[in-house]
C-alpha cells in the first residue's frame, strides 16, 4: 500500500493538470494489465511486484523528460529523491545490515547510552542492539585502549549524524539519516547542473539515471559515509565556484570528518583556490582538525592506515583497477552504473566541459590513483563502486553536458540495464554484497538456472579472463569514437546472441566455486565472509561422498587439488588416488570421455578442488 501511494504522489510533485489527468490514467491501464497477466508469470512474485514499479518509475522517468506540462526545481527533484528514498529505507532493511554499517550504528548507540566511542560494553550487550547482529566482534585493525577500550577504527562524525536519527527510530532512523543525506545530495547536484549552465530538459532527462539508479539510490538508504561525502563534495565545488570560502570550507571540512581518506580530495580541491595566507592557513586546519580527533580514539594521526600506503605499486596494479572499475562485470562501471561512462567519455571533450566538472575530477585524481592499485577497489562487503560514489555528481554533470551528443540507441541499452540492476537490488538487497570471486550477479543467475557457465562471458579483474580484455577493447574503442555511439544497440544485441550461442558449448576452464557448477554437498572455501577473500586461493571443500557435476569438454585436463591428509576421487567414473598434500595444492590429470555432464566424487578422504583446465586449449 505505502509503494503505490508513493507513486501516486510523484507525479504530484511535478506534472501540472492537463499531464496528471493522461498519466493518472496510464496508472489505471498499467496495474489492470499487471492485474491480468499476474497469475501467468512464472517468476517470484516479490521479484515481479519490484519489477512492476520499477518498470513504472522507468516510465514517470521518460514523461518527465519529455513532456511540456513539467514543474521543475531544485526542490521538487528532491521531493521526488526523498518519496522514493523512504520506500528504499525499509527495502534495504529485508536483510540485516552489514559491512562496516553495524560498526557504525554501535558508535552512534554508544555516543547515546554511554557517551563515548568505547564499543567494548556494545559488543557484550548485542542482544538489545538496534543492529540486529549478535555476531559482531571487533573488526581487524580496531586500536584497542590501555585499559581494555575497543573504539571502531571508523571516524565518529558519521555516528555523531546518525543520532538524532536513531533516538526517533533506532535503525530505520539512522538509515532514515543518510536517506536525507541522499535527498540534499539531489537538490545540490541538480542547483549545480543548473549554475553550470545545464539546460532544463537535460536536467530532466538524466536526473532519473542519478537520483533513481545505482549506486546512489542504493547507499542512500545504507549506514556508510559516501552519500554524505558526496553531498559535502557537491556542495564544496558549488562553493569554490562562487569564491565563498564560508561555503567551501566548512564543506570540505565535513567531507574529510567522515573519512579521513578523504584528504586526498578536499585538500587538492581547497589548494586551487588559494588567494590569500590566511586560507592557506584554513587549509591546514582541514587536515589538521580529522587528524588530531583520529589520534584521541586511536592514538594514529592516519587511524588504520599508514603512510606507506601512498607509496607507488606495480604499475600493472593500476592498470588492473582502471580497467577493473570500468569493466568488471561484479564492481565495473560498465556493468553496475553504465550511465556514467558518460561521464567518463566527457574527459575527451575537456576544454568544453563545465568548470566544476574539471575541477571535481581534478581534485578526485590523486584519490582514484591511490585507490586504483588496492584490492578493496572492488569494494568489499558493500555494494559496488563504494569508493567512488561521492565523484557521481561530477560525473553526472560531466553526462549532463555531452548528453544531446548521446544517440538514442545508447540511452535505450543504458536505461534498460539500469532498470534490471535497480529491479534486483531493491528486491535483493543482500545480493549486493557480493563476494569477489569473479561471477557477477547476472552471470551466476543465469549459471545457476542453465548450469552452462555464463559467467566467463561477463569481464573479471577479480579472476582474470578473456571477456576482460575483449570489454576494456570495446569501451576504450567507445569512448574514443563518441561519433559512432550509434552502433552501440546493434552492437549490444549481437553480443547478447553470441553469448547465448557459445554458452551451449563446455568450457574449456572450470572453476569449481562457481554457480554452473552442481554442488551435491561440501562447502566453499575459504567461507564467504573471510576477510580480504579475494586474497585467498580457494574452490569447493568436498568430503567424503560429496560430489560435483561441472559441464566440460571431452580430453584430458588438470585439476588443481589440495588433499591435506590424502584422498581417493572418481571423475566420470575413473578412480583417482591423491598422497596427502599438506597445505598445497598440487595437478591432478584426469580424463574426460566425453562432452558434456561430468561427476567428481570424493570416494575417501577430504579434498579442496581449485579449479580445472584442458590441456592443450
Amino acid at each position: 500500500m505505502t509503494i503505490a501511494l508513493v507513486f501516486l504522489a510523484l507525479p504530484l510533485v511535478v506534472f501540472r493538470r492537463p499531464l496528471l489527468a493522461k498519466w493518472y490514467a496510464f496508472e489505471i491501464a498499467a496495474d489492470v494489465f499487471a492485474w491480468a497477466i499476474a497469475p501467468q508469470l512464472k517468476i517470484d512474485a516479490h521479484f515481479a511486484l519490484i519489477l512492476f514499479f520499477t518498470l513504472k518509475l522507468a516510465a514517470f522517468a521518460l514523461v518527465l523528460a519529455n513532456a511540456q506540462d513539467v514543474q521543475w526545481s531544485a526542490n521538487r527533484a528532491a521531493v521526488l529523491a526523498a518519496l522514493l528514498y523512504a520506500l528504499m529505507v525499509p527495502a534495504m532493511l529485508q536483510a540485516p545490515i552489514d559491512g562496516d554499517e553495524p560498526y557504525y550504528l554501535l558508535a552512534s548507540e554508544s555516543l547515546v547510552k554511554d557517551h563515548d566511542l568505547d564499543l567494548a560494553n556494545q559488543y557484550r550487550d548485542l542482544a538489545h542492539s538496534a543492529t540486529g547482529r549478535t555476531d559482531l566482534g571487533p573488526q581487524a585493525g580496531d586500536p584497542l585502549g590501555p585499559h581494555g577500550e575497543r573504539p571502531s577504527r571508523h571516524e565518529p562524525f558519521l555516528p555523531i549524524l546518525l543520532i538524532p536519527g536513531y533516538l526517533v527510530a533506532g535503525l530505520p532512523g539512522a538509515v532514515a539519516v543518510i536517506a536525507i543525506f541522499g535527498m540534499l545530495l539531489v537538490r545540490s547536484t541538480v542547483k549545480l547542473m543548473e549554475e553550470e549552465g545545464i539546460e532544463e530538459a537535460t536536467i530532466r532527462a538524466v536526473f532519473p539515471f542519478f537520483a533513481f539508479a545505482p549506486p546512489v539510490l542504493f547507499y542512500a538508504a545504507r549506514i556508510w559515509p559516501e552519500v554524505p561525502g558526496a553531498w559535502f563534495f557537491v556542495e564544496a565545488l558549488r562553493g569554490v565556484r562562487k569564491e565563498r570560502p564560508k561555503h567551501w570550507l566548512p564543506a570540505i571540512l565535513g567531507l574529510v570528518l567522515l573519512k579521513l581518506r578523504f584528504l586526498l580530495v578536499g585538500v587538492p580541491l581547497a589548494a586551487m583556490t588559494f588567494r590569500r595566507k590566511r586560507v592557506v592557513l584554513l587549509v591546514l586546519a582541514l587536515a589538521a582538525v580529522p587528524a588530531a580527533i583520529v589520534f584521541s580514539i586511536s592514538g594514529s594521526v592516519t587511524n588504520v592506515h599508514h603512510w606507506r600506503e601512498l607509496l607507488p605499486y606495480a604499475p600493472q596494479k593500476y592498470l588492473f583497477g582502471l580497467f577493473g572499475l570500468l569493466v568488471d562485470g561484479a564492481a565495473g562501471l560498465l556493468f553496475q552504473a553504465p550511465f556514467y561512462l558518460l561521464g567518463l567519455a566527457s574527459l575527451f571533450r575537456w576544454r568544453r566541459m563545465p568548470e566544476a566538472f574539471r575541477l571535481g575530477m581534478i581534485a578526485s585524481a590523486l584519490y582514484i590513483v591511490y585507490l586504483l592499485p588496492r584490492d578493496e577497489w572492488h569494494g568489499g562487503w558493500s555494494p559496488p563502486l563504494r569508493y567512488i560514489v561521492f565523484v557521481m555528481p561530477v560525473l553526472a554533470l560531466g553526462a549532463a553536458a555531452l548528453w544531446r551528443r548521446v544517440p538514442t540507441g545508447v540511452v535505450a541499452v543504458i536505461a534498460a540495464w539500469t532498470i534490471g540492476l535497480v529491479a534486483h537490488g531493491v528486491a535483493y538487497p543482500w545480493r549486493l554484497f557480493h563476494i569477489a570471486n569473479g561471477e557477477t550477479p547476472a552471470g551466476e543467475w543465469l549459471s545457476e538456472a542453465t548450469h552452462l557457465d555464463y559467467s566467463r562471458f561477463f569481464p573479471s579483474f577479480i579472476r582474470m579472463n578473456e571477456a576482460a580484455w575483449i570489454a576494456v577493447a570495446v569501451v576504450a574503442v567507445l569512448l574514443v569514437l563518441r561519433k559512432r555511439w550509434d552502433v552501440a544497440a546493434p552492437l549490444a544485441t549481437i553480443a547478447i546472441a553470441a553469448v547465448a550461442l557459445a554458452a551451449a558449448r563446455p568450457p574449456s576452464h572450470v572453476q569449481f566455486e562457481d554457480a554452473h557448477v552442481e554442488h551435491r554437498g561440501g562447502e566453499l572455501y575459504p567461507p564467504e565472509y573471510t576477510v580480504a577473500r579475494f586474497a585467498y586461493r580457494g574452490g569447493w571443500l568436498l568430503r567424503e561422498q560429496d560430489a560435483l557435476v561441472v559441464n566440460a569438454r571431452k580430453g584430458e585436463w588438470t585439476m588443481q587439488v589440495r588433499a591435506p591428509q590424502g584422498a581417493a576421487l572418481s571423475v566420470a567414473n575413473q578412480l583417482y588416488r591423491l598422497p596427502a598434500t599438506g597445505e598445497n595444492y598440487v595437478p591432478l590429470p584426469v580424463n574426460v570421455p566425453a562432452n558434456g555432464p561430468v561427476e567428481i566424487r570424493v570416494i575417501a578422504g577430504g579434498v579442496i578442488l581449485d579449479r580445472m583446465d584442458r590441456d592443450g586449449r
